[in-house]
């Protein structure tokens, strides 16, 4: 089975965290359309980055409740800059986004009670 489908983009020329906006959301949306083709549910958003130095560092998150749709998967992945916690001038050669941590849909109404 799928462990994380992806989608990552490398720029022509270094670029800032500020100015990768769009790409995060193009990168998602391509990611989201990947994922529909999968009949599991991811659970983690990560955004890849790797700076003009070739360092590569990954932010993820893993909401309460999966990304149902591909606007809630752009704005976690876009959220994730915040946790980069590099200088604001820092540059970046590579940006992507990606999904990972599936289960199938069964097993989330499966969950056993926390308290019984």
């Amino acid at each position: 089975p799928t462990q994380s489908i992806s989608a990552e983009d490398t720029f022509e020329q270094d670029v800032l965290l500020v100015e990768m906006e769009p790409m995060i959301r193009r990168l998602a949306e391509h990611t989201w359309a990947a994922s529909r083709k999968e009949s599991r549910i991811a659970r983690t958003v990560v955004l890849k980055l790797k700076t003009s130095e070739f360092k590569i560092l990954t932010r993820s998150r893993t909401p309460v409740t999966p990304p149902s749709s591909c606007e809630e998967l752009t704005n976690i992945a876009l959220s994730l800059r915040e946790r980069v916690g590099m200088s604001s001038q820092q540059r970046f050669r590579l940006v992507g986004v990606g999904l990972s941590n599936f289960h199938d849909p069964e097993d989330a109404s499966a969950q056993p009670a926390l308290f019984t």
